[in-house]
């Protein structure tokens, strides 16, 4: 048997077979926690659970497998998270099975959202995870605070506020190559004083055309860079008012469509003011305003072919916080927020238009206008067994449709949760029930009504999620984490593509499944991480399987560690996906086909330096193995030079990547 076709359940076997010897190991050595002095040098598998229903993660850490340059690609690093692959840019993030709009993301307190139709950019294209000093994941309906809620799950990438205690600076600069012609280049600096501070960073990212394991040339070409400026005053100790500045624009080439953006820009601004109070009750009150833009233009004018689109997505909105302490043992978090987007875009017409210029001299027209008012509150209160956490959530909708048949709806939503954690020794337990109800998107709205495939499906009802999340996190002599859930989905929005034009139209569903996530410290110098994740989908009103969920996966490395050095290997086992309904799935990608398992070996070694210098470096998909993620998009447009289509996007081959960062 070859290693590219060891079997998945062989492969989960084995672990199950040597945990229980790790464990007794690691139990008789009274090792201290898992984590150990590995945080200074490269995450291996993924960041693991530390708090109920919460990951939090330092995205300027060097990890292995390494990321894409963009959020879709550093998500894909966290368990439960896999993308649907277009390219080397654009992926679409999917967390347990559930992708598009059903994850919240939130950057920086903003909400940024994509223009293209086809998603070429979804939120996380805007992002580059290494300039973020956080990047946190809570699963499930289990928060009302971040604007709308997200149904499958919410992720926040943050960024630092700076309060210095005397005149100082900090900085770093990181540089990273690899196979493909991949380089990306960030540099960070934070000046500051005891009444306010500069903080600076810009990147660089390209790549050109990578090979799969078959040696076969995919298009994904992209070329991208950004740059962020946020000017703070700090009047007193206890506050912070900070305007920040962010521009970012690059270019992409796509397998998945003969379409090439041009250019995926966005340009926001900030105004946020923190203040801290010492009183009995107030805590902190947090004001926040916001505006950014998106403009994007794809077409196919160097194939020459006369087609084009330009699209535009503007976004403003705030927030005003207060954080409360009702009683000695009680914190109250309540909020007010606005948000409102308008898209619209220009499309060549080939009856009088010609090229790019021609698209670039037409005026644009509106195509779809939101408008979203909320209130909410977040209690969190300690109990004798640990505390409860609760919190409800009204949003207020304005929706406006300006094509087809127009029109105008209103939607008052509810969404709310409540958890019980409970701490007992090194153990934490939880179980939590949250219900989220989703506005149809714009991708969503933009489908045909299964009624009328004249008309647009404007009248599709809100997703109704409710789910239940458990589970149990241990740190101890090992770290443990298992997190388990069942949702239940009235009028989910399903996308099918089996009809003459792309529908859109409402179902029931459930979906099942969780994660465990094991680290195990061997020795003083080795230790092994592992994690499994499963998702099942089900379309109750059709009684079919649901689309577009990944299947079983696993991740094992094992880990040597000594004085600056470190040595690793990662090994990723995907099981095949037979649940499958062809044609059918969300607004990022429906079912092509069933798909076969497939397994891939990395190696990763770094070197720490006391000045601040960190090298690492890896190899990646060490055996070359062809394979493409069961969510990936079709490969049929590929048309990088020296390529040939193939049915699905498929991943890289062997890839080798080396690593520099330096902190000051």
């Amino acid at each position: 048997m070859t290693f590219q076709h060891f079997s998945f359940y062989g492969a989960i076997t084995l672990i199950l077979h040597l945990t229980p010897q790790h464990l007794a190991l690691a139990h008789t050595q009274n090792l201290n926690n898992i984590e150990g002095d590995c945080d200074e040098h490269i995450v291996i598998t993924s960041d693991r659970m530390l708090e109920p229903v919460k990951i939090s993660t330092d995205p300027k850490k060097p990890r292995l497998p390494l990321p894409a340059y963009d959020g879709a690609g550093f998500l894909k690093t966290i368990t439960g998270f896999n993308v649907g692959r277009k390219g080397g840019a654009g992926g679409d993030p999917s967390l347990r099975g559930m992708g598009g709009s059903r994850v919240s993301i939130v950057d920086d307190s903003q909400h940024v959202y994509g223009t293209c139709g086809g998603r070429m950019d979804p939120p996380t294209a805007y992002i580059y995870p290494e300039t973020y000093s956080s990047i946190t994941v809570i699963k499930g309906p289990q928060t009302v605070k971040y604007g709308p809620v997200g149904s499958a799950g919410t992720v926040l990438f943050e960024k630092d506020r700076h309060r210095f205690t005397e005149t100082d600076f900090e900085g770093r600069l990181s540089s990273t190559q690899g196979n493909f012609d991949r380089q990306d280049y960030v540099g960070a600096l934070t000046l500051g004083s005891t009444e306010g501070y500069i903080d600076i960073d810009a990147n660089q990212s390209s790549s050109g055309n990578y090979k799969d394991g078959n040696g076969n040339r995919v298009q994904s070409r992209y070329d991208r860079h950004n740059a962020n400026i946020a000017l703070g005053w700090t009047p007193t100790d206890e506050s912070v008012i900070e305007l920040a500045y962010g521009y970012s624009n690059g270019q992409a080439e796509y397998a998945d469509r003969s379409n090439q953006a041009r250019e995926i820009k966005n340009e926001n601004v900030s105004l946020l003011a923190q203040f801290d109070f010492d009183l009995t009750f107030l805590n902190q009150i947090e004001i926040q305003a916001y505006s950014n833009h998106n403009n994007h233009i794809m077409d196919q004018f160097d194939l020459g072919v006369n087609s084009g689109a330009n699209v535009r997505r503007n976004t403003s909105g705030g927030h005003v916080w207060f954080e409360l302490s009702p009683s000695h043992n009680a914190s109250l978090i309540l909020g007010v927020d606005y948000m409102q987007s308008q898209h619209k875009g220009r499309y060549i017409d080939k009856t009088q238009d010609n090229g790019l210029d021609d698209l670039l001299a037409k005026p644009f027209r509106d195509n779809l206008k939101y408008r979203n008012q909320a209130l909410f509150s977040e209690l969190t209160y300690a109990i004798a067994i640990g505390q409860i956490i609760t919190g409800m959530r009204f949003d207020h909708w304005n929706t406006e449709l300006f094509v087809s048949q127009t029109g105008q709806r209103r939607d008052d939503l509810m969404s709310g949760f409540t958890r019980l954690e409970v701490p007992v020794n090194a153990s934490q337990y939880y179980i939590g029930l949250g219900h989220a109800q989703r506005m149809p998107d714009y991708w969503e709205l933009r489908k045909k009504s299964i009624n009328d495939l004249t008309q647009e499906a404007f009248s599709l009802r809100p997703e109704k999620n409710t789910q239940l999340d458990i589970g149990w996190i241990y740190q101890g002599d090992i770290g443990l984490s298992t997190s388990l859930f069942y949702s239940h989905i009235d009028d989910y929005i399903l996308i099918n593509t089996n009809t003459e034009k792309t529908t859109a139209y409402n179902i029931d569903a459930t979906v099942w499944g969780g994660e465990i996530e094991l680290n195990v410290p061997i020795s003083e110098h080795w230790s092994s991480q592992s994690n499994i994740s499963y998702s099942h989908g089900q379309n109750e009103t059709e009684h079919t399987p649901l689309g577009q969920i990944s299947p079983l996966e696993a991740r094992f490395s094992v880990n040597y560690e000594y004085q600056a050095w470190t040595v690793g290997t990662l090994w990723r086992v995907v099981a095949a996906q037979h649940r499958i309904t062809l044609g059918e799935g969300n607004i990022a990608g429906q079912d092509l086909s069933q798909s076969s398992a497939f397994n891939t070996f990395a190696l990763n070694a770094s070197w720490q330096h006391d000045l601040g210098i960190l090298i690492s470096l890896g190899i990646e998909n060490l055996f070359n193995t062809t394979y493409a993620e069961h969510i990936s998009r079709s490969g049929a447009s590929n048309d990088a030079p020296g390529s040939e289509p193939m049915f699905q996007v498929n991943e890289p081959g062997r890839t080798t990547w080396v690593k520099v960062d330096y902190t000051f």
